[in-house]
């Protein structure tokens, strides 16, 4: 820190940040719905891992990557990283929902957060209507069904 004004940090000549918003290095932050939210409206892109452009499986990696924990890259392999269900009724926040291909997680008992490619960004939609939505636009099923 080279000076501080009132509620800014100068980090470099001429360039202030809020001091709020400075993070400890290797900061946990196990608040997944906050972390995913950051993406909302992010377009969706096939392979992106980045604020220009992001997949689902993408999303769900960064959250585990932050608090410095492996997760795979591909939706095939995250699939395999837990023992879980493929059908329920009721669901949870932290339920991760695994199709062939796509991933999404509940951020409570009604919605869920993912990068959806047919809308081509990331958004938040019912967990039920989606499931069908997707049953019936791409006859994909639920594969399984794990917990954060």
């Amino acid at each position: 820190m080279l000076k501080k004004d009132n509620n800014f940090v100068m980090f470099e000549k001429n360039k202030w940040v809020k001091f709020n918003e400075l993070e400890i290095i290797n900061k946990k932050d196990y608040n997944f719905s906050k972390i995913f939210k950051y993406f909302l409206k992010i377009k969706y892109k096939w392979g992106g891992k980045t604020f220009d452009g992001i997949d689902c499986s993408a999303l769900l990696q960064i959250f585990y990557k932050y608090n410095n924990k492996f997760f795979p890259r591909d939706t095939k392999d995250q699939v395999k990283i837990k023992k879980g269900v493929n059908n329920k009724k009721l669901f949870k926040k932290g339920d991760i929902i695994f199709w062939k291909g796509h991933v999404a997680i509940c951020l409570n008992k009604r919605e869920l957060i993912h990068a959806y490619g047919p809308r081509k960004k990331v958004l938040i939609m019912p967990i039920i209507k989606t499931i069908k939505l997707i049953e019936k636009t791409a006859k994909l099923k639920v594969i399984k069904i794990i917990s954060i």
